[in-house]
């Protein structure tokens, strides 16, 4: 797909960003060391228009403890402003992945620095998230890919991005309601939220 369309041109710079955080600076390496990491959501899907990367780390039994280690280990590497940590085995949240999360933020998301969301996961949840993804991915058209990067690229900022909708609503927006543009995924979110 040729990159003459900013929006193309934005989801290619971003992912050489998250190449760099993956590679040159190390993360991929620390990940490996605990199980085998699979990069998702936007980065997999090259529907990046902000700096969120989306990390399942495939493991066994990852104990508390170890998933800590690891967080100690990114926190020593990248020098997050803050980290946030969910035991989703024990809590067991509606519509989240079954497994250990680190919320790792790179500076303030909502002006453009890193967030990386990563799960630890088992091989069964981690096979059921990727098949989502790879749901995803079969149903994108240059037309339809054109028409989630507008509509995303104008909803990273919004406050109610992530509290009320996600990414995953804008995907549905498009593919199932054939919604083109930012006012029409507004006008759906208003009805969306009726329901």
């Amino acid at each position: 797909m040729p990159y003459n369309n900013p929006l193309l041109l934005l989801n290619s710079v971003i992912r050489e960003e998250a190449d760099e955080i993956l590679g040159k600076k190390g993360l991929l390496d620390i990940l490996c060391s605990y199980g085998t990491p699979h990069i998702s959501g936007s980065y997999q899907l090259n529907l990046m228009t902000w700096r969120d990367l989306d990390i399942y780390l495939e493991v066994e039994n990852l104990s508390e403890i170890d998933f800590f280690g690891l967080g100690g280990k990114i926190s020593a590497a990248f020098n997050p402003i803050k980290m946030s940590y969910r035991n989703e085995v024990v809590a067991r949240t509606m519509d989240l992945p079954l497994g250990l999360y680190w919320g790792i933020y790179l500076g303030d998301e909502r002006n453009g620095a890193w967030k990386i969301d990563l799960w630890a996961v088992d091989n069964t949840e981690c096979k059921r998230l990727t098949q989502y993804c790879a749901v995803i991915k079969q149903k994108l058209t240059p037309l339809n890919i054109l028409q989630i990067l507008r509509i995303k690229s104008q909803c990273w900022k919004d406050p109610g991005y992530r509290k009320t909708y996600n990414s995953m609503t804008i995907y549905h927006a498009v593919f199932e309601k054939n919604v083109t543009d930012i006012e029409e995924f507004r006008n759906y979110l208003r009805l969306f939220h009726r329901h």
